[in-house]
């Protein structure tokens, strides 16, 4: 493995390129290591030559290289609306990066901190690094639950994490095959997953995981509370609602979970969605500076 390598990782196809763009212009204008960031940008043919001129536009600022890897990923089913199946090439680029560490994130975040404190040694053997989901952040959650999820050796309590912020050390992914295990479940006729690369991944890896700081992986829970008309969650247990605000007035990533993106509803005056909207003006700045067309949004 060669530590010079280390970096983030996103996957996306076109539908997400600009959410990507304003993704990378966050982790980029919070970098805080001397040495390079590495982004590694795994896409499908769907990507147009104007999407690639403004992810490297983008990626042209500070001491950041920016590499985007074609791929193609085919899952028999994708149950979540705005979701493709690039969702699963998060599991795919620990094989495909020769890193010693590499940090995958969503294209719907904005990193308030920088991304380099991620990429260090992980837990006990496990290969990977996330934060428990405030949805389902145990097996036994509603969201979760055995009627779709078997819990084999696990009890209720296990722990269940978000894919959406991930650190992972490359050389145990490896050698826990966990590539190889998650490609063989998605193509398993007989595994109908609600929650596609989330729930393959937490089951594959069995509860196996070292458990993020949750300032990591902040949900705009306020808003999303007031979107679906709802009081509370199930992640109340683990993370109060007192301390769910203080997290969501200090995030290290702010994760725009569920369909309502803050690029495509309307978030008021809500504090998290100014945070996007300011990161996509400063974002679609650097590509005015660059010349190269942006999305009117």
């Amino acid at each position: 493995m060669n530590a010079n390598a280390d970096g983030v990782v996103l996957c996306f196809d076109s539908n997400y390129a600009w959410p990507a763009c304003v993704a990378m212009h966050s982790v980029i204008r919070t970098w805080s290591s001397a040495k390079p960031l590495n982004l590694y940008c795994l896409c499908d043919s769907s990507l147009t030559a104007a999407d690639r001129t403004m992810v490297e536009a983008v990626g042209r600022q500070g001491n950041c290289e920016v590499r985007i890897i074609d791929v193609e990923i085919s899952v028999p089913e994708i149950r979540i609306a705005h979701l493709s199946a690039m969702a699963y090439a998060r599991a795919m680029a620990p094989e495909l990066i020769d890193a010693t560490y590499l940090v995958y994130l969503d294209c719907d975040v904005i990193a308030c901190a920088s991304i380099h404190a991620l990429l260090r040694p992980i837990a006990a053997d496990y290969p990977l690094a996330a934060a428990r989901d405030v949805y389902g952040p145990e097996l036994a959650a509603p969201h979760i639950g055995p009627q779709r999820f078997p819990f084999g050796r696990r009890a209720g309590t296990f722990p269940y994490f978000n894919s959406g912020v991930m650190a992972v050390d490359v050389a145990r992914w490896r050698e826990q095959a966990v590539t190889r295990r998650v490609t063989a479940l998605m193509r398993d006729p007989e595994w109908r997953p609600a929650l596609d690369d989330q729930d393959t991944l937490n089951y594959v890896l069995d509860g196996r995981f070292e458990m993020l700081d949750p300032r990591w992986n902040v949900i705009p829970v306020d808003f999303l509370n007031r979107s679906f008309g709802s009081a509370s969650i199930p992640g109340d247990r683990y993370v109060p609602a007192e301390y769910q605000r203080d997290l969501e007035e200090s995030p290290w990533v702010v994760h725009y979970l569920t369909d309502r993106k803050p690029w495509l509803v309307e978030y008021g005056d809500d504090s998290l969605g100014r945070l996007w909207h300011a990161t996509a003006a400063e974002a679609a700045g650097i590509l005015d500076q660059a010349g190269v067309s942006r999305p009117s949004t």
